[in-house]
């Protein structure tokens, strides 16, 4: 058991890892589509929250998931200026999308695709990857709009009425592409990695 434990720790702090790399290293964090299309950059750090939840699991997909909010907090309120570091300083809006991304993708891997054929496997976890970018979006504005509405936070340039729409409005070009870009990369990488963690007894 504790050998097991262990192993789960291993590739847990293996994910840990891989985000700190992307939010501290410019480009790692995201795809530059500018050359192709202008002004698209999506994010794809909740891939690496989606395929640590479906490989390690619920839990430990949370947790992971958490650790980037933690960090994305931590990020706001060290480096303010900005738009979005005052959207990140609210904790809620911070943490909340990041833990449930990891906890609901790794769910339903486990509950509805652990024991699929390849085929129905690689379509779920396009479907998969694609609400990791849904989640993330929605619920940073859902949050978003939460803390300038009811908690009455402000900056310039945010308009005082409708901002759900002005909010929408911002992401939804770039969302676009996040759900597409995660689509294909948990598909991707998470045929690849599922069989090897499995080989190695992690099964979520």
């Amino acid at each position: 058991m504790t050998n097991q434990k262990t192993k789960y720790l291993v590739v847990a702090v293996f994910f840990m890892a891989i985000i700190l790399l992307q939010v501290f290293i410019p480009g790692l964090g995201y795809i530059p589509l500018g050359a192709i299309v202008v002004g698209a950059a999506p994010t794809i750090i909740q891939v690496t929250v989606a395929v640590s939840g479906i490989v390690l699991g619920p839990r430990w997909g949370a947790f992971i998931g958490g650790f980037w909010g933690v960090i994305t907090l931590l990020q706001a309120w060290t480096t303010p200026g900005s738009i979005g570091s005052l959207m990140f300083q609210n904790p809620l809006t911070a943490i909340v999308p990041r833990v449930l991304i990891g906890l609901i993708i790794g769910w339903l891997f486990n509950r509805l695709l652990r024991d699929k054929n390849l085929g129905l496997r690689t379509a779920g976890l396009a479907i998969l990857g694609a609400l990791s970018a849904i989640i993330n979006t929605a619920g940073v504005v859902l949050l978003t709009t939460f803390g300038f509405t009811v908690m009455h936070t402000n900056f310039t340039g945010i308009p005082t009425h409708n901002i759900l729409g002005w909010l929408i409005g911002i992401v939804s070009f770039n969302g676009i592409f996040e759900i597409i870009t995660a689509a294909i990369l948990v598909a991707v990488i998470g045929n690849v990695l599922v069989p090897l963690a499995e080989k190695s007894g992690i099964t979520g």
